[in-house]
């Protein structure tokens, strides 16, 4: 059974002959301070990721297209005496790098999410999105009716089953595939009866000399058994 000394990373280690006191202490101090510096970047970084619990979401104009251009964190911040607030944005791994101070946002499109859109002149505008039945309603834009809907599908169905052409395999695939896996299976039972009247032959020739077989030792013995007899000898079979 292997002790605890086998299995010490340090036990190899003669501090008497290979190092002085003085360095033996030293590594494991070096050791310490390594391991609190782990476990204190660990705490640390947990709780810069508690501070930046806010995520921006940036938007601007690309091609005439509104589109995303990056995500980062902010965290708020007290400024000044009367308890007003700011956002800190920042990026990078511990959120040092600040790239932003704005005011804290009002419009919030998901928990602890705000989306952000830079104008032109390159300020930031708290939104989100409108609701677009609404916006069609003011513009006058009418919907499309539930009868109107139904009679397109099936204005589709019908163009799909008389104009559009099919492939051969499109149209007629699933009936190919049932008949081939038909036509095996009947192979393959055909295949199988052959083979069992085969073996229903062969045990049927040696069934039939098996009894011949009877017959003819029947015989013998019968016809010896009545010479015996008829000589006045020993009944029985006879002696090998």
């Amino acid at each position: 059974m292997p002790d605890a000394s086998s299995i010490n990373p340090f036990g190899a280690v003669d501090l008497g002959s290979k190092m002085s006191g003085m360095g033996g202490i030293l590594l494991v101090v070096a050791i310490v301070g390594v391991i609190l510096g782990l476990i204190g970047f660990l705490i640390y970084w947990s709780s810069v990721k508690k501070k930046f619990w806010i995520r921006i979401h940036v938007f601007r104009l690309i091609g005439n297209t509104p589109t995303r251009v990056a995500v980062y964190r902010a965290k708020e911040v007290p400024f000044g005496m009367a308890g007003d607030r700011l956002w800190k944005v920042a990026t990078g791994f511990l959120m040092l790098k600040a790239i932003k101070w704005l005011p804290c946002g009002k419009i919030q499109t998901a928990p602890r999410e705000f989306w952000y859109y830079i104008r032109e002149d390159g300020e930031w505008i708290n939104f989100s999105l409108d609701d677009l039945n609404d916006i069609q309603k003011k513009a006058g834009v009418r919907f499309v009716q539930e009868d109107m809907r139904l009679q397109r599908l099936a204005t589709e169905r019908l163009l799909e089953q008389r104009l559009m052409d099919k492939t051969f395999w499109e149209k007629w695939g699933t009936t190919v595939m049932l008949i081939i896996v038909f036509l095996v299976v009947a192979i393959c039972m055909v295949i199988i009866f052959f083979q069992f009247s085969k073996i229903i032959d062969k045990f049927a020739q040696v069934s039939g000399t098996n009894l011949e077989t009877s017959r003819i030792l029947l015989r013998v013995f019968g016809e010896n058994y009545l010479n015996q007899t008829a000589s006045g000898g020993a009944t029985g079979l006879i002696p090998a």
